[in-house]
């Protein structure tokens, strides 16, 4: 009875997100935007002032990636995890923060996994309807609530075409082929837009192989006394090898996921009002094969792992701009609820399982979170200010209050100066809380990690130069890992007390006016965490990215033919136990070079990418190694 008055409750309440930010510029690069003015409920909120990261479309097709998860490694400042390829899960980190640590947005909307973070990048979208990705690196709590820990990342799908038609094709390396239709039509007032994408592949090793297909819509309704409406519907199905995934000891794993979502918006904006308004449903779907469709398995392993996770949020904020300044206050209201056979409380009655009858489920959790928000901000004359505070209720972790604020010096326009100190707060997921298998046990008793984050940076952007820098130093409490012991075969989750982070990011990007060169640039990331894994053996939190420097280099070579190459640089901290000698082995850093070659006209464009052309040896995670040298071609066609 009670799960059902939340969940009309929640379906019931209209709600409203302030998402102040920068229209991107078509430009070919990735962006630093200052983030003060405009509105847009796309934009991830920006009445903070630092800077935002952004990724524009023309820049995303001319990048040698295939997929979300290739497309943000190439981003400084982000680690990305992969345990497989083709986008079938990898783990995503900012600033050396845990892949529970960072919250994801489709257009605005929190579809952040509760269950686990190795979900987050399930996006039911395809690389190919990306307009643009924005990343807000540090604590964007105080406004997103939990999980906006370490960082925020908002993929933006909305297209201004009113009428497109285009096709994309592609095949390479280990029998991978992928296929995209979309289209859209629409005048002023309505648009639709909608694409099916399914990408296969035989993979680069034993059980690795995979099978994706999206289903993506989106409609969006602009009126002159109603504001404006925006429906999103999608589907995603994943299958794939998933060849020791969550333990090298038993290689022969498998994932199968399936993804439900829809969101409705609306935003209202009337001189010196702004009134926005979502809710919003996601739907996930996982069966976890240890071993794969029970080829050797073990005699104590009898049957699968299940899960079914249910979320549904509302959200509602208003702001007021008047010469005192900027004021937003907001409310956001999510359910977070999952069944399963192996996270949460015992069911006194077993509950049927809609995607498999023969294995219902016998444990649920449910957790309903309650925030509220207030920000403010204000520009004084070369001064902008801004300053919130947000606190979250939970019956079981209790209240959480988090908050802080910005400030920024712009004394042209060219220049800004800013300094940052924020708070937040992170909530432990399903399998944090309860997981238990052969190699793994969960502590139900974990309590909330907590973190304060300063940062300190600067950026120029003059003509055909660009360049910025920051510093952040990060004191997180209560940090959440799965650790090992020596004379432990299981990995336990438990809260770390301190770890403290130092980090350096910077970059600089030169575009050429004429001539051979397009442009070049060059990123640079440093991390430093205060803690080793010195008497057990860290998975996730103590395993980072120390290093990674990235130069870019695009070019023309003849006519419409020209060339994007991608050098890095990849040093990573910490270690795992290799399963063959059972001793530890540390992370060696490498070497990754890619290039993209294309030929574009008005209704077509041809590529062809090498990556790792290098045939670097290397693993993202434990001993997990990722494919040597590998080729993709493909066509895509547009009709307007």
């Amino acid at each position: 009875m009670r799960k059902t008055f939340v969940l009309s409750l929640l379906s019931c309440m209209s709600f409203v997100q302030l998402t102040l930010g920068q229209a991107t510029a078509d430009t070919l690069s990735v962006d630093l935007k200052s983030i003060d003015v405009n509105a847009s409920r796309n934009n991830l909120y920006s009445g903070m002032g630092r800077v935002l990261t952004v990724v524009d479309r023309k820049a995303i097709q001319q990048m040698p990636v295939q997929n979300i998860d290739e497309l943000l490694e190439s981003i400084s400042g982000i680690d990305i995890r992969q345990r497989g390829v083709g986008g079938t899960q990898s783990d995503i980190s900012i600033r050396g923060g845990s892949f529970d640590q960072v919250l994801v947005l489709l257009n605005g909307v929190n579809i952040t996994d509760p269950q686990t973070g190795h979900y987050n990048l399930d996006i039911p979208v395809d690389l190919s309807d990306i307009v643009r990705v924005e990343l807000l690196q540090g604590s964007a709590a105080r406004v997103y609530g939990p999980n906006a820990f370490s960082g925020a990342i908002n993929i933006v799908t909305e297209k201004n075409e009113k009428k497109l038609l285009s096709a994309q094709l592609s095949a390479g390396s280990f029998e991978t082929f992928n296929q995209s239709i979309s289209g859209g039509i629409g005048n002023d007032k309505i648009q639709t837009f909608a694409s099916v994408t399914h990408k296969n592949s035989k993979g680069y090793t034993d059980n690795t192989d995979y099978d994706i297909l999206n289903v993506y819509s989106q409609s969006v309704l602009r009126t002159d006394k109603a504001g404006k409406f925006d429906l999103q519907l999608a589907y995603q199905q994943k299958s794939y090898g998933a060849n020791g995934f969550y333990s090298l000891k038993y290689p022969n794993q498998f994932d199968y996921t399936q993804t439900f979502f829809a969101a409705l918006h609306w935003s209202y904006i009337r001189e010196n009002v702004n009134l926005t308004a979502q809710t919003y449903m996601r739907k996930h779907y996982d069966r976890f094969e240890l071993f794969r469709d029970f080829e050797g398995a073990l005699p104590f392993y009898t049957g699968h792992n299940y899960h079914l996770t249910d979320v549904a949020g509302a959200k509602a904020a208003a702001t007021l701009q008047s010469g005192t300044g900027k004021v937003t206050l907001g409310i956001d209201v999510r359910n977070e609820h999952i069944y399963s056979t192996v996270l949460g409380e015992t069911l006194i009655q077993a509950v049927d399982n809609v995607f498999d009858n023969n294995n219902p489920f016998t444990k649920e959790d449910n957790r309903l979170l309650t925030t509220a928000f207030f920000d403010y901000s204000k520009n004084i004359n070369s001064f902008y200010l801004s300053f919130g505070v947000a606190t979250t209720f939970n019956t079981r972790f209790g209240t959480s209050g988090f908050g802080g604020f910005d400030i920024a010096y712009v004394p042209n326009e060219q220049i800004r100066l800013y300094f940052s100190a924020n708070t937040a707060v992170r909530l432990p997921t399903f399998t944090d809380l309860y997981y238990q298998s052969a190699t793994q046990i969960a502590n139900p008793d974990l309590q909330p990690e907590k973190s304060k984050t300063f940062e300190l940076g600067m950026k120029y952007d003059r003509k055909n130069l660009k360049w910025g820098s920051s510093a952040f130093y990060r004191i997180g409490n209560n940090i959440i890992d799965w650790v090992k012991s020596p004379d432990s075969t299981k990995w336990e989750s438990k809260n770390l007390t301190n770890v403290n982070a130092f980090g350096v990011d910077a970059m600089a990007e030169y575009v050429f006016n004429k001539g051979f060169l397009k442009k070049t640039g060059f990123s640079y990331s440093y991390l430093s965490l205060d803690k080793k894994a010195v008497d057990f053996d860290s998975k996730y939190a103590l395993d980072y990215m120390k290093h990674k420097a990235i130069l870019s280099v695009q070019h023309n070579i003849w006519n419409r033919l020209a060339a994007l190459w991608k050098l890095g640089y990849y040093d990573r901290a910490g270690d795992y136990t290799d399963f063959v000698t059972e001793q530890k082995v540390n992370y060696k850093p490498y070497l990754m070079a890619d290039i993209r070659l294309s030929w574009t006209a008005k209704r077509y464009e041809l590529y062809a990418d090498a990556n790792n052309l290098l045939n670097s040896t290397y693993a993202d995670f434990g001993g997990l190694t990722q494919p040597d040298r590998n080729f993709m071609a493909g066509v895509r066609l547009r009709l307007e």
